[in-house]
């Protein structure tokens, strides 16, 4: 826990080192959202799942691009989870490191032309490693290691952003559990550098409980671009009803998502 605080701070402190961007609002929100835009982001995703008994997990996100060719880049992707559970009756709550999960996209340095708009494809491999902590809420199913690819895709056309992720992983050691995520993300900035979108995070878990392995939140949110002369922030709120969920999550509808980005333009 102590290393991903320290890594989490120093990239803060990093990033807000610089000084540096020309770019519009409207076009600062949507690069916000999009993964594969080539620009240095360090993201905090907090979803909690209301319920009677409120579950919370902390992602910690660093997005590094990197120039491999004139003609590729290479997508840095890391989601470094902090993870709060709850006994079934309550009586304890635990807050630890989950596992780790790391994604390398390459995609052309220069996006397709279509529809009026560009279209950037990626593809890479993927990995989860076995770095959990719990101790008393822990289980068997939580120590996997996994191997696995990433695929997406990114439109934007003027103040329209939509973007599909889909990582599947293999258990390969450990418990060997199965694990994939699946984001869509639908947004439009206006030139305030407000936006209206929705990007929930779609997880399939072989380790839940039950024939339903799924958790499928279906909702919207806005966000907002605040421009400083130290750095650049992007504030996002939204909610979600988890439409399909496990059945240890049945009394868990609703889910509020927070994010907060801090970003900085790469080298060219």
């Amino acid at each position: 826990m102590k290393k991903v605080l320290t890594v989490s701070i120093l990239l803060l402190v990093s990033l807000l080192s610089y000084s540096q961007d020309t770019n519009s609002k409207q076009e600062m929100s949507i690069k916000a959202l999009n993964p594969t835009a080539k620009i240095y982001k360090l993201i905090f995703m907090n979803n909690t799942n209301l319920g009677p008994q409120n579950t919370n997990t902390m992602y910690v996100c660093p997005l590094i691009p990197i120039n491999i060719s004139k003609k590729i880049k290479m997508i840095n992707f890391a989601m470094i989870p902090i993870d709060t559970r709850k006994s079934t009756d309550g009586s304890i709550t635990e807050t630890s490191l989950g596992n780790i999960q790391y994604s390398a996209g390459f995609m052309p340095m220069k996006p397709i032309k279509i529809g009026g708009g560009v279209f950037s494809p990626s593809v890479g491999p993927a990995i989860q490693l076995n770095s959990n902590t719990y101790k008393e809420l822990h289980y068997d199913t939580d120590d996997s290691w996994n191997v696995g690819v990433s695929v997406s895709g990114a439109f934007k056309k003027k103040g329209f952003l939509g973007v599909v992720s889909y990582t599947p992983t293999w258990g390969v050691g450990g418990a060997k559990q199965d694990y994939t995520t699946l984001q869509y993300i639908m947004n439009y900035s206006f030139k305030s550098g407000t936006g209206i979108n929705m990007s929930p995070l779609l997880v399939k878990n072989e380790g839940f409980a039950g024939d339903q392995k799924w958790i499928v939140p279906v909702g919207i949110g806005v966000s907002q671009i605040v421009k400083t002369k130290t750095a650049i922030f992007n504030f996002a709120v939204s909610c979600y009803y988890n439409a399909v969920r496990p059945v240890e999550m049945a009394d868990n509808k609703l889910q509020l998502q927070v994010k907060f980005y801090i970003m900085l333009p790469s080298k060219k």
